[in-house]
């Protein structure tokens, strides 16, 4: 093996080395992998629950893969407690007009939508979705909490609720 060669298997070595390490190092340490491109996340601030049963749900999905959207299924407004107040399930959620979801960026095919069975939400996409409960809500705290397609209401130590203030 000449030099060139050596050198260049050497550099490539040392690359793919500190390249790992500092992945490993920036997620935690070498004893837990991490990835936070498997599962998704959603951050709901700014969501407003209004008395005449109005959920104002602003979302965005901060974390998972990019080349699939997020699924949410469920969402639900609880009393601080933890009892269902109300709760939207995947066939509202599945079809909601377009005109009730105001998506914040404009990008054609990474839009927030439904598509029949869930409210999909891309990776990096922010949107203002209205949902409308056939009740009201006394004035008061809830919590309004969403849960992606695999059950979970929860990823990466980033729950998926918030606690909004009715009244007030």
């Amino acid at each position: 093996m000449d030099r060139t060669t050596a050198l260049a298997l050497l550099g490539f070595i040392i690359a793919t080395g500190v390249t790992m390490g500092l992945y490993q190092i920036n997620f935690q340490g070498f004893t837990h992998l991490t990835n936070y491109s498997k599962t998704p996340a959603y951050s709901l601030a700014g969501t407003q629950l209004l008395e005449n049963g109005t959920l104002i749900l602003h979302i965005t999905r901060v974390a998972g893969p990019d080349t699939y959207g997020g699924f949410i299924v469920l969402v639900q407004v609880l009393y601080p407690n933890g009892t269902i107040a109300y709760e939207w399930n995947s066939t509202y959620l599945g079809h909601i007009p377009q005109y009730d979801i105001i998506n914040e960026y404009d990008l054609p095919g990474h839009l927030v939508h439904s598509d029949g069975f869930a409210l999909v939400v891309p990776l990096g996409q922010s949107a203002i979705v209205k949902l409308y409960a056939p009740t009201t809500f006394s004035p008061g705290t809830y919590i309004v909490r969403v849960y992606d397609v695999d059950g979970q209401y929860e990823a990466y130590g980033i729950k998926f609720q918030i606690y909004v203030t009715v009244g007030g």
